[in-house]
């Protein structure tokens, strides 16, 4: 039997180990924090710190002057001091009062709640719906809620669901404005003059006058110069190229305005109206992409960071301006009468370096993020993204992974043509890519025999997607498409 002894040994062993600093771990705490709550911990700051102050902050003033209104026969006299108090009391009153209607988003879910539908379906309405403002239009971009864990959440449901819950009562909610939503509720509408839906679909500026009445010829001369000229174009969309053979520029009468006129003025321009305020949804954006039409600068201005596009044109991103307030160390503050505030003037440097960081950062990040999807954005998203992962972002920055997935939290990017989208959104994978290109080249495909899982493949590995048979069939199950004998019923 072995004999066993027990005993102190001592080794020696060499771990390598990142300590991080107590400011790196306040910088990456601010650098995960949504604007609001870092605006929350710039005002801490700057209350517990005396040599901070924040600067470019609106006030508002209680004293602002009020115009003079004209007379208009209506009989005043001061009220008393027991009516002042009455009045107050019942003001009061009302302000305080629940208000127990039924709120927009309550109305719709109960809708989505008794409709037939496959749990992935109820899901994603329940996302539209939930992702809806209080005048009933998206607050972020809808493709930007499909889960990609669930693979049946495709474009084609998508589509589907914010047409079901469009056609819900109210009608025309699910918009992203209300221009949308007027041309919604005429196509919902089914009798809508073909004129109506030309002006609601991208030319309602035409209607705007500075009267109080509409100019009928006026109108009528805006819409002849639209059509005649939509007919020259040679890339105009099919669509607009219909509406402009329907409509032919030479038989528009003042009739035929009045008529589109009355039917749109017979529309809810505020369909969400009448329901009880819902929780303030506190989502803006954070980062700012613009398209600029112009020759790229040489140079970047301070806080924004440029990407080409092409020779006459680039991108500019910047941090949303106003949602968080500047904040500086106070002038003067090297003087003799700051001298025992040494501690506090290393500390606000500090805290300065780790506002800067982040702006730095975000900017960083948000540049290779264009950069990589670009075609996303010169196409209004229409296109598909490209394979960019957290993992890949954060080798490129040359930081972990951990330091990108804290950036990500919570920003909000607008896109340049107005669409709010989570950081998150532009983080994807091959699969993710492949099963895009997938749906988009069967939803494309015209001929009669459909494309078997290996032309598939063929036609992806032309398009430089290396993909096996096997893995396309998979894919193609995982996005409920039927096989090419399926499809071809």
């Amino acid at each position: 039997m072995p004999e066993f002894s027990y005993g102190q040994v001592q080794q020696a062993a060499q771990v390598q180990r990142q300590i991080l600093s107590q400011k790196q771990i306040q910088s990456l705490a601010l650098l995960a924090m949504s604007s609001q709550d870092l605006h929350a911990e710039i005002r801490k700051a700057v209350a517990e710190n005396p040599v901070l102050e924040i600067v470019n902050e609106s006030v508002r003033t209680a004293t602002t002057p009020r115009m003079a209104q004209p007379y208009d026969n209506t009989r005043t006299s001061y009220a008393t001091a027991a009516g002042n108090e009455a009045s107050q009391k019942f003001q009061e009153a009302y302000e305080n009062a629940a208000d127990t209607r039924e709120t927009l988003q309550e109305h719709l879910l109960f809708q989505l709640n008794v409709m037939k539908l496959s749990p992935d379906e109820k899901l994603l309405g329940e996302a539209l719906i939930r992702n809806l403002d209080e005048k009933g239009w998206h607050t972020l971009a809808p493709v930007s809620l499909l889960d990609k864990s669930r693979p049946l959440q495709n474009l084609a449901m998508l589509n589907k669901m914010i047409n079901a819950i469009r056609r819900m009562d109210p009608e025309g909610t699910c918009c992203n404005n209300m221009e949308e939503s007027l041309y919604v509720q005429a196509l919902i509408a089914e009798n809508a003059p073909p004129l109506a839906l030309f002006i609601l679909d991208g030319h309602i500026d035409v209607l705007y006058s500075t009267g109080s009445t509409p100019d009928i010829e006026r109108i009528k001369e805006k819409i002849n110069n639209l059509l005649e000229a939509q007919k020259k174009l040679v890339f105009t969309k099919q669509a607009e190229q219909n509406a402009a053979r329907t409509l032919d520029a030479r038989v528009i009468t003042a009739d035929d305005v009045k008529e589109a006129i009355a039917f749109i003025s017979r529309l809810n321009p505020h369909p969400a109206q009448g329901y009880s305020r819902m929780a303030t949804q506190y989502v803006s954006a954070d980062i700012i992409v613009e398209k600029i039409e112009n020759e790229m600068p040489k140079k970047a201005a301070e806080n924004e960071v440029l990407v080409p596009y092409s020779e006459n044109a680039h991108y500019r991103i910047t941090l949303a301006p106003g949602t968080i307030p500047d904040v500086r160390i106070i002038s003067g503050i090297e003087s003799e009468r700051y001298k025992g505030f040494k501690k506090n003037l290393t500390a606000a440097r500090q805290f300065l370096d780790m506002l800067a960081y982040r702006k730095s950062f975000i900017l960083q990040s948000c540049e290779i993020i264009i950069r990589t999807q670009l075609k996303f954005f010169s196409s209004n998203g229409h296109e598909y993204l490209e394979a960019l992962t957290q993992s890949e972002l954060a080798q490129k920055l040359g930081v972990n992974e951990s330091t990108v997935s804290r950036m990500v939290n919570e920003k909000f990017l607008q896109t340049p043509w107005g669409q709010l989208f989570p950081l998150k959104y532009f983080f994807t994978n091959s699969q993710d890519k492949i099963k895009h290109a997938m749906q988009k080249i069967i939803n494309n495909y015209t001929d009669a025999k459909p494309l078997s899982d290996s032309k598939l493949a063929e036609v992806l590995e032309a398009q430089g997607i290396h993909v096996a048979r096997r893995t396309v069939a998979k894919y193609r199950a995982q996005l409920a498409i039927g096989s090419s004998y399926e499809r071809k019923k």
